[in-house]
């Protein structure tokens, strides 16, 4: 809305726009002018915060599934491992 006011030039330059709505800092005003004059939807998107993680996986289920088993049966197999070699130690 700033940015339309000051474009279309009635209310002034910039520092009278800023003054007009409170924007302490009239450099962001030119920062919005410059990025509405590039693409007049960007000022609408919402770009703060953390971006949102996706939630596609490049494996399928299965693929996901078996490593888990693997990883499981490893897991297990390493008691299995040290007991053998304290018998054979032993």
């Amino acid at each position: 809305m700033l940015v339309r006011k000051y474009l279309s030039g009635q209310h002034g330059g910039l520092i009278t726009v800023a003054k007009i709505y409170g924007v302490r800092n009239v450099s962001q005003l030119k920062k919005w002018v410059k990025k509405y004059r590039e693409d007049p939807t960007s000022l609408h998107r919402e770009n703060r915060g953390r971006k949102k993680l996706s939630l596609k996986y490049d494996k399928s289920r299965e693929e996901l599934l078996q490593e888990q088993v693997d990883y499981l049966k490893m897991e297990n197999a390493i008691p299995k491992k040290w007991v053998q070699l304290i018998k054979e130690n032993n």
